[in-house]
Order: structure tokens, then sequence, then C-alpha cells
């Protein structure tokens, strides 16, 4: 019965220490900081022990025990020999040690420093084996400077990278370069980071582990470029009400999601890069014309092209200032002339001229339907065939010329009513 309760014990002390251990109030941001999930498991010949790193030590063979200890601000841990056991109330004995000395491993692999217990071990004890285990990480302090929204210092997890230390701290400001990333660290030639290169193909190499008293520092974008239009955007977007009547016909009515973002430009960099770096295109992208605005001019692109061949003539050098624009396709058909509610309507696929003119409220009296057609682009297609429509495309029904009977009744009976009243003035 002692037994499983001093088990029961240990197991308390030993598996919910390093949860305490894992949350901290940032003082800088005023918010709880969490310990980044791991992504592996710490490998003993890879992980630094410094001082606030909390080991079990476990002595097995001829004596066995263990004991909880940790590293000092100095960078020690403790020798722990136990030399009696004191019973509690409970009646379970709890063994009390001596700290016979205090070792130095800061600095140390979790490799090399159960190697140096076991040294220091055997000085007190023959024919034992010495492990340690990591039972909670330490909490140390990263600075960060430059281009970020939050600068000053934040609180860190070995486990965690210095992507996760930035977005702590809010993340990259608008103009921050995102592939030149500094690390600096005492004694070591500065670590660059690149972010970019990070999120498009998880090389971890280049967005590493932070360590104590790391310096981040984020400088200025070299060279930029704008995107905006239909893409989906890594930066900024906004939900626009557009007005159709106020813009013109290009503008589409309703709600448009619009992105504009700034993209840090790396040298060789072509306009596929750049759109990869925003997100890649939306559906209703129209590909086809594509723009970039340089020095006042007006360059096309023919993205469809460029994604089905990056060799392509389209897909050119970007240069630092430059504005590329991705317009989206027109989503509404326009119904215009002789219908009741002429206007423009949500483009819905398979529906005929028809349709969109019974939504127009159906043609009026004067309707020269055998005159009416479809534009589509630069084409006129004739409606009596009832084509289906595609977005973006006008249905325009004219005005009969000439109907005798209905003009004449018209004109004859206007010209009766001014002659009555002449003669009805004259008398």
């Amino acid at each position: 019965m002692k037994k499983t309760k001093l088990t029961s014990l240990l197991f308390f002390l030993l598996f919910s220490f390093p949860v305490f251990a894992q949350t901290s109030k940032n003082a800088e941001f005023g918010i709880d900081l969490e310990m980044s999930g791991l992504e592996e498991p710490i490998v003993p010949d890879e992980y630094i022990l410094m001082p606030g790193d909390n080991l079990l030590v476990t002595i097995t063979g001829a004596t066995n025990y263990s004991y909880m200890t940790g590293l000092t601000y100095e960078g020690k841990v403790t020798i722990n020999i136990p030399v009696t056991s004191m019973p509690t109330a409970q009646g379970i004995y709890i063994p009390q040690y001596d700290v016979v000395e205090a070792v130095e491993l800061y600095g140390l692999t979790l490799e090399s420093a159960r190697d140096s217990l076991r040294n220091v071990f055997l000085q007190y004890f023959r024919n034992i084996y010495v492990d340690i285990t990591l039972i909670g990480m330490r909490r140390f302090t990263v600075f960060l400077v430059g281009e970020v929204k939050k600068p000053g210092k934040v609180e860190a997890w070995p486990v965690d990278r210095v992507s996760v230390v930035i977005e702590r701290a809010g993340g990259i400001a608008a103009t921050g370069s995102r592939s030149r990333i500094e690390v600096r660290r005492k004694d070591e030639a500065n670590n660059i980071v690149d972010l970019e290169d990070f999120e498009r193909t998880g090389n971890k190499e280049v967005n590493p582990f932070v360590r104590d008293g790391d310096i981040i520092y984020v400088p200025r974008m070299a060279q930029s470029v704008i995107v905006n239009g239909a893409v989906f955007g890594k930066r900024e977007y906004e939900i626009l009400q557009q007005d159709f009547a106020s813009e013109g016909p290009e503008i589409l009515p309703g709600r448009v999601r619009m992105s504009e973002g700034l993209y840090e430009l790396i040298e060789g960099e072509t306009v596929l890069d750049i759109i990869t770096k925003a997100g890649g295109t939306t559906p209703w992208a129209d590909l086809e014309n594509v723009y970039i605005r340089r020095h006042g001019q007006k360059i096309m692109i023919n993205l469809a092209e460029v994604f089905a061949d990056e060799n392509s003539g389209y897909n050119i050098l970007m240069e630092d200032g430059d504005k590329l624009n991705v317009p989206s396709v027109p989503t509404v058909v326009y119904v215009q002339g002789q219908v009741v509610n002429p206007g423009s309507f949500i483009f819905q696929p398979n529906l005929r001229a028809s349709d969109y003119i019974g939504l127009a409220g159906g043609p009026l009296a004067e309707a020269n339907m055998g005159a009416a057609s479809v534009l589509r682009g630069k084409n006129k297609l004739p409606i009596k065939d009832d084509p289906v429509i595609e977005h973006g495309d006008r249905i325009v029904i004219p005005r009969v010329t000439f109907k005798f009977w209905q003009d004449y009744m018209q004109i004859t009976a206007v010209f009766a009513s001014l002659l009555i009243s002449y003669l009805t003035l004259i008398k």
C-alpha cells in the first residue's frame, strides 16, 4: 500500500511540474503565452541545457533512486545523495537527500550532460547507471528590433522557431523584409532567416530555433512591388461595396473581394514568382488582361500563358516599384434596350438569352426582337437562336424603327387634339 501511495505521489510531482512551467505572462505585450507544440521528441544530442531547464536524475544498479533538479542561474545542477527516509503522517516514507556538490552543465547537450553526471556519481557509487530526463524547458528572453509591429522583448522557449517568436510579437511590419531577417548571437556570425523560402518550401534550416538572448533584426525591404486585384493575397484585403452607376460598366456591382499588398522583390524574380507570393489568383481573375504599371507605362501580361509555360515571354522580370494588377472577369450580364427593367443581372451558368430577358421583365411592345443581339467582346450573336449567355455578355434589344399603323394613330391623335384646342380658343 505504501509503495502504491509513493508511486502516485512521484507520478504527480514528475508529470504536473512541467505543465506549470510551460505558460507565462509576457509583461511586454500583456498576454498569456503558451509554448509551441513539439515538432518531434527532444533529441538528446541536440538540445542545449541552460539555466532554467528542469531535469529528473535517475540512478539504477547497485543503488536505486531519483530526484528532480534544475539548472541554477550559474548553470549548475546539484548532486543529491540519499541519507535516510522520513515517514509522513500518512505513513509514506520520503527519502531525504544531502547535496554533496554542484556540477556545471550549461552549454552541454543532454547526451553530454548525462556522461558528465555519470562520471561524478561514479565517485560515490559503483556499478550504477545514470540517466537524465528533461521534464521542464526553460523560458528566456529574445529581443525583436527593426521593422516589426511591436519591437521589444519577447519570452520564448527552446522549441520556438524565429517565425513563431515574430508572430508572438505581432508580426512583421508592412515594409519589413521576410527574406533577410538577421539572428544575432554572441560570439557567432549572424544567421540569415528567410521566411519566404520557409513558407514556400518548408525548409527548416532557414527558420532556426531561437536561443537565449537572441536579437532578431528585421530590416526594411530593399525592393518591393505592389500586387492588387483578383489574388488571394497574403497581406491585407478588403471587401468593397462598389457603385456600378458611378464607376461604369467595367466595375462590377455588389460586393467584390479586392486584395492589395506590398511584397518584397528579390533580384531575378518574375511575374509568376510574385503571383505565387501573393497567394495565387482567384477563380474570377481575368488572366488574359493582367498588366504592370511601370514608370507610367502599361505592360500587358497574359497570365494564362505564363501558367501554361513559365518560360513564356510574358513571364518577365519584375522591377522595384512595379504595380501588378490582376483584374476580375465581369460576373454580370447586361440587358439593354426595350425591356421593362433594363440593367445588370448576376451571371448564372447555363441560362439563355430568353432567361435574362425574362429577368428584365420581358420585352416592351416597341421591342424589335428580330434585330436583338448578344454582344460578346467584339462579336455580335443573333438572338433568334437563343444562345447560352456567358459572363460579361450584353443583350441589346432595339426599338422597332417604324410601325405604320401605331405611329399613324398616335400622330393623328396628337394633331386632332391640337386642332380642337385651337378651334375652341378662336370662338
